[in-house]
């Protein structure tokens, strides 16, 4: 089991926090999930994927901050390693 930290955007009262935890931990795979008004941060423990979890916060009305990530990678010599970074890349999203 690992434990995400989303950043979250929207909340304004205690009736948001408890709309975001009820929709996170509606996700298949979420033990717990812990919404912090003000950092506007959701704690969440289980083996979701962050995009389905990034998706309930929205369909409940919120928003999740996005944030780029640049990684240089090195040691690719052909297609097939590319591949293969891409899909452990993908299994992490």
């Amino acid at each position: 089991m690992t434990t995400l930290s989303l950043p979250l955007n929207g909340l304004s009262c205690a009736s948001c926090v408890a709309r975001v935890e009820r929709a996170l931990r509606a996700v298949p795979g979420v033990s717990e999930a812990r919404v912090n008004l003000a950092s506007e941060t959701a704690q969440v423990d289980g083996d979701a994927p962050a995009a389905q979890l990034a998706a309930a916060v929205e369909r409940a009305g919120y928003g999740v901050r996005r944030q780029e990530l640049l990684l240089r990678i090195s040691g690719m010599s052909c297609a097939s390693c590319v591949g293969r970074v891409e899909k452990a890349l993908l299994k992490q999203a």
